[in-house]
C-alpha cells in the first residue's frame, strides 16, 4: 500500500499492511525550515512555501502525512479578527477578536475561500502538494465552530454570551458553522483527502460534557455531515468524557490528546471511528530521546492505536530523528 492508501484504509478501519504514520496537526519544525530554507511566518502566506515546508514533514522526517496549514487562525483573520504573526519558533494567534463590539457581528459575511485572507493560500498549497506527490493523504486543518467564535468573539464573552444572551450566542455558532461549512467544501475541492476538525475551546475542561453536548456538538455535527471527504476531530486534553459524543459526530477518526488513555478510547469508540495518536508532544516528541519515541511509538501500536500520531502538534523545536523515530518504529512493528 502506498501512504495515501494505508491512510484512508485505516481511516475508514479497512485491513492495513501496517499502521498508518501520520499527523492531523501541525508538522513544522526549526530544522525543517533550515533544511529546506523555507521559514515562517512566510510559510504562512505563501502557497509554494506552505506547501514546501507541509511536505518536508515527509521527506525529511518521514511522516506519511501532509498537513496544512501551520496555524488556526486563518478563519479567524479572513472574518477580521487581528492576528499577532508570530516567527519562525511559534505561529500565529488572536490579537484582538473582530467581535469585541457584538454589534459588528450584523455586518459580517461569510467569506468566498477563493479571496479572504489566507484561504486562497491553504487552498492553492493543497492543489501544489497533490500535484508534486499524488500518493501522498492530503489533511486540511479546519477550526472547529465553537472554537472559531471564540477566536472572533474572545472566549470569556462567548461563554457569557451563551448565559446571557442566548440567541446571540445560538446566532454566532450558526453563523461560524455556515463559514466553516463553504470553506470546508473549498478544502475538499481543492484536492484534501482528509478534514481535521480542530476545536480546543470545546475540551471538557473548559464546557464540561453537559454544556458540550448543547453548545459545540451540534455546529461541529453540523459541519462533519457536510464534508463528502473523511474527518477527524481533535479537542485538546482529556477527552475522555468527550469521546462517544466525538464519535456521534460523525467523524471517521478522532485525534488524542496524550492524556487519553488509547485502551479505554478503544473501549468506548473503538468500534465506530478510527483512533490517532498519541505520543506526548512536549516530554517525548520534544525532549525526549529517538529511543524514547520509539518505545511510546510501540506502546501505542500495542495499545491498538489505528493511526500513530503524536497527541497534538509537533514542537516546532522536536529534532528530526525524533520524528523519523515514529516512522522507524511502525515499520519494525510490522516486522515483529
Amino acid at each position: 500500500m502506498n501512504s495515501k492508501e494505508r491512510f484512508l484504509a485505516a481511516l475508514n478501519k479497512e485491513e492495513v499492511d501496517r499502521v498508518s504514520v501520520a499527523c492531523p496537526l501541525q508538522t513544522a519544525t526549526v530544522e525543517m525550515m533550515e533544511e529546506y530554507g523555507t521559514a515562517w511566518p512566510e510559510a504562512h502566506s505563501s502557497a509554494q512555501k506552505m506547501a514546501k515546508l507541509a511536505l518536508a514533514a515527509n521527506r525529511l522526517g518521514g511522516i506519511e502525512s501532509v498537513r496544512v496549514p501551520f496555524d488556526l487562525c486563518v478563519e479567524a483573520e479572513a472574518l477580521g479578527s487581528a492576528i499577532h504573526g508570530g516567527n519562525s519558533d511559534s505561529q500565529p494567534s488572536i490579537k484582538d477578536p473582530v467581535l469585541s463590539d457584538p454589534e459588528k457581528f450584523y455586518s459580517l459575511e461569510v467569506p468566498d475561500p477563493s479571496e479572504a485572507g489566507r484561504m486562497p493560500v491553504v487552498l492553492e498549497a493543497i492543489k501544489l502538494v497533490k500535484e508534486e506527490d499524488p500518493t501522498l493523504p492530503i489533511i486540511a486543518g479546519i477550526t472547529g465552530p465553537f472554537t472559531l467564535a471564540g477566536q472572533i468573539r474572545g472566549v470569556e464573552a462567548l461563554l457569557m454570551d451563551m448565559f446571557d444572551n442566548p440567541s446571540f450566542f445560538k446566532a454566532l455558532l450558526s453563523f461560524t458553522t455556515e463559514v466553516l461549512v463553504s470553506y470546508g467544501r473549498a478544502l475538499e475541492k481543492a484536492g484534501a483527502d482528509a478534514v481535521v476538525v480542530i476545536d480546543p475551546s470545546a475540551g471538557s475542561e473548559l464546557l464540561g460534557s453537559d454544556f458540550y453536548q448543547e453548545a459545540a456538538y451540534p455546529p461541529c455535527s453540523k459541519l462533519v455531515h457536510s464534508l463528502e471527504k473523511p474527518a477527524i476531530l481533535h479537542i485538546c486534553g482529556d477527552s475522555t468524557p468527550l469521546l462517544e459524543m466525538m464519535a456521534d459526530t460523525g467523524v471517521a477518526g478522532v485525534s488524542l490528546d496524550h492524556l487519553v488513555d488509547i485502551r479505554k478510547a478503544k473501549e468506548l469508540v473503538g468500534d465506530r471511528v478510527a483512533i490517532i495518536g498519541n505520543i506526548n508532544p512536549p516530554d517525548t516528541i520534544l525532549f525526549g530521546s529517538p529511543e524514547d519515541v520509539r518505545a511510546e511509538s510501540l506502546e501505542c501500536i500495542a495499545k491498538g492505536v489505528d493511526i500513530l500520531a503524536p497527541g497534538c502538534g509537533i514542537p516546532p523545536g522536536t529534532k528530526l530523528e525524533n520524528i523519523r523515530a515514529m516512522a522507524e518504529a511502525a515499520k519494525a512493528a510490522a516486522k515483529e
